[in-house]
């Protein structure tokens, strides 16, 4: 099941999303350090495509507030506290509404899915598999926006998500066992299902607190081994 499913995440995938999700990545892991200079040949050389897919590349990044342009090419600008804040604040606005959303309308579509998710989840729930750990995290919140209705809500969602897998494979890879996190989602999880919309309100905004915490933590150490 689970290469079934990660080939269904990255099927739509085009070279210049796969290359910026590695740009990406290597700048909230803080190996592609603020104020470096990303020319669009030399992206495309040491990566062995194209300019296009790099052009591609950067102007998601761009989007993403992680880079700024310049003469020729781009300036890293990275991950501040900041940043962290104010996407962790956006994210509990629309999840929030999300989950609310989803409760309101009294189907419940969204457990099947959920369900899918959290067996992955437990499944990879290992330090090694950190960046597979948060394809289906992430993967179970985009169930959330699914089950909402709201194809608004999910377009808001999908347009931070990859910056969200990011951050969420340095935090994950730091913990000993994740079998807590997957814990947290199950009751989330329960409480949508069970309709309890004060219940999974307060979950969701104890658990995006606690991820923004532990995110907050890890720049902080990835700042330090970059001076260090």
């Amino acid at each position: 099941m689970e290469g079934e499913l990660s080939d269904s995440l990255v099927r739509a995938d085009s070279l210049g999303d796969r290359l910026a999700r590695t740009l990406r990545d290597r700048i909230v892991r803080g190996e592609i350090t603020p104020g470096t200079h990303l020319v669009e040949d030399t992206v495309a050389e040491s990566f062995d495509v194209s300019r296009g897919p790099v052009r591609d590349a950067l102007r998601m990044l761009r989007l993403e507030n992680l880079v700024e342009p310049q003469r020729r090419g781009v300036h890293v600008v990275g991950l501040s506290t900041t940043d962290v804040r104010e996407l962790y604040a956006i994210r509990q606005a629309i999840e929030g509404l999300a989950v609310t959303t989803a409760i309101g309308l009294g189907e419940h579509r969204s457990g099947a899915g959920m369900a899918q998710a959290l067996r992955g989840m437990a499944d990879t729930a290992t330090p090694t598999h950190a960046a597979k750990f948060a394809e289906y995290d992430l993967l179970f919140h985009r169930g959330i926006y699914e089950a909402s209705g709201n194809r608004r809500l999910l377009t808001m969602w999908l347009q931070i998500e990859p910056l969200f897998a990011s951050m969420l494979a340095v935090t994950n890879s730091e913990d000993e066992d994740l079998s807590p996190v997957v814990t947290a989602h199950e009751k989330l999880r329960d409480a949508i299902v069970a309709g309890d919309n004060a219940e999974a309100t307060a979950l969701l905004t104890s658990h995006l607190e606690g991820s923004e915490k532990r995110m907050l933590s890890a720049l902080q150490r990835i700042w330090a081994n970059s001076v260090s």
